[in-house]
């Protein structure tokens, strides 16, 4: 999934629960649960590592604006929102050096932890695609999150 539809469901996530020693972790462990559906892959569609970094920073600010809009206009406390959305996108940050450098995520010791989470975070992308159907689901799933943000915080 995207930096944004992981920003927005972890807001949703976060909000939907609103007691944050259970809504924060869960908002983490919805990054996983999505990135299992099908949905867009633009990595795969930008073949090098500036256009990656142009379409994250493309991603991560769609995301940022998103996030100012609920804050402004979502009945759910700033801080909810922000840490809901943070923690949602926060596993991705795992490929940084792919998106920076284009050079391979999993290095060294394939057993350290992180490696371990980043095997399972790759093993979960059964449904990854450059097509237009990942764009559409995530587009999709976008406006439903959205939707169900308004209407848990009405």
């Amino acid at each position: 999934m995207t930096a944004t539809n992981h920003a927005v469901t972890g807001a949703l996530v976060a909000t939907a629960i609103n007691r944050p020693i259970l809504a924060l972790p869960a908002a983490l462990l919805s990054h996983f649960v999505i990135d299992g559906l099908p949905h867009w892959d633009y990595y795969k569609f930008a073949p090098t590592p500036a256009k990656k970094r142009a379409a994250a920073t493309a991603d991560l600010s769609i995301a940022g604006i998103l996030i100012i809009i609920f804050i402004l206009t979502v009945n759910a406390p700033a801080w909810l929102l922000i840490f809901g959305a943070g923690l949602g996108v926060l596993p991705d940050t795992m490929w940084l050096p792919f998106i920076l450098r284009g050079t391979e995520s999993v290095r060294g010791n394939p057993k350290s932890p992180i490696n371990v989470i980043r095997k399972y975070h790759i093993l979960i992308q059964w449904a990854e695609t450059p097509k237009l159907t990942g764009l559409l689901a995530e587009i999709a799933w976008l406006f439903i999150t959205i939707f169900l943000l308004y209407q848990v915080n009405s």
